[in-house]
């Protein structure tokens, strides 16, 4: 089964090498295929025909804007090339819009993309936050599709997988299953830092029942250790092999989302992957942390799992 993977793609550094992130991972896998995405903002008042074919109305002539979008993706084209991606696993769209972030998720979530990737432009996040960023404003907004934040140039293939017993968290897990099926050349440390006035986790396997089923939820999601014998059962599951699994000790913590950071540099991961929860619901362990983690991760990639 063919998976989809779309990078948003601008002019800037970062953004080359979120490229380079996503080959590093992806060149031997044969069942990824990635498309490089440019939108251009749209600052003029033609308005496009609905038939185009079909349409009297004079031709639009080339903006400056659609001919450095086109040489900027034929550079991420053969950036891809020149990495080991055959040009059979790569597509590119360009896009018009008025909002750049919101183009981006409309065009992930109509092409049925399994993930989106986009780079921060390494201004800090309280900056992006005051510049209204692309990658802050995906983050508050797409919760459909699992969002890639690459900062930095990241050549790790070691994954920090922080768990708490939700079925948010087993979803980053199983995000990972799909999109990593078969590998044998990757490490996941599963992780679950505890603050000092948290209660004790626990597992409620029947939050689980809808998509994973009742045999399987009971058997996997019940008694001790149950936040990393479900993780690691679905990992397995997916032809992962269990050395290629670890479960980290459990430190007590202060903060959580530092702690998840501190540990990913420990152990020379280059990527965490969080999920967090459906907007509305109370906040627990990986409720609010993720928007935390993302305010000081730097130099490492964040996946969000919604």
């Amino acid at each position: 089964m063919k998976k989809k993977i779309l990078v948003a793609l601008d002019d800037s550094v970062n953004s080359f090498l979120s490229l380079e992130y996503t080959a590093h991972l992806f060149a031997q896998q044969h069942d990824i295929e990635i498309c490089i995405l440019h939108c251009e903002s749209s600052t003029g008042a033609f308005i496009e025909p609905e038939d185009p074919e079909n349409s009297l109305m004079p031709e639009r002539p080339l903006s400056k804007g659609i001919v450095k979008g086109s040489r900027l993706l034929e550079k991420g084209h053969q950036k891809l090339i020149d990495l080991q991606i055959p040009t059979e696993r790569i597509s590119k769209l360009h896009h018009r819009a008025s909002v750049i972030a919101s183009s981006i998720q409309q065009v992930a979530e109509k092409n049925l993309v399994d993930s989106l990737v986009i780079a921060r432009r390494g201004v800090g996040f309280v900056g992006e936050l005051l510049l209204g960023s692309v990658s802050s404003s995906l983050f508050d907004s797409c919760h459909s599709i699992p969002l890639w934040i690459i900062d930095g140039e990241i050549t790790s293939k070691k994954f920090l997988v922080p768990v708490d017993g939700t079925p948010s968290s087993l979803m980053a897990i199983d995000h990972l299953s799909h999109i990593f099926a078969g590998r044998k050349d990757l490490t996941f440390f599963l992780f679950h830092a505890r603050g000092f006035l948290a209660p004790p986790p626990s597992c409620r396997p029947e939050d689980f029942y809808d998509r994973w089923g009742k045999d399987w939820c009971d058997q996997n999601l019940s008694g001790n250790g149950c936040m990393f014998t479900g993780p690691t059962e679905l990992l397995t599951e997916a032809g992962i092999p269990k050395e290629c699994i670890i479960t980290l000790p459990q430190p007590k913590a202060l903060e959580e989302s530092t702690a998840i950071i501190s540990s990913a540099r420990k152990n020379d991961c280059g990527t965490i992957v969080i999920g967090r929860r459906p907007a509305g619901e109370s906040k627990g362990f990986l409720g609010g942390v993720a928007k935390r983690t993302i305010m000081q991760t730097e130099d490492l990639a964040l996946w969000v799992v919604g």
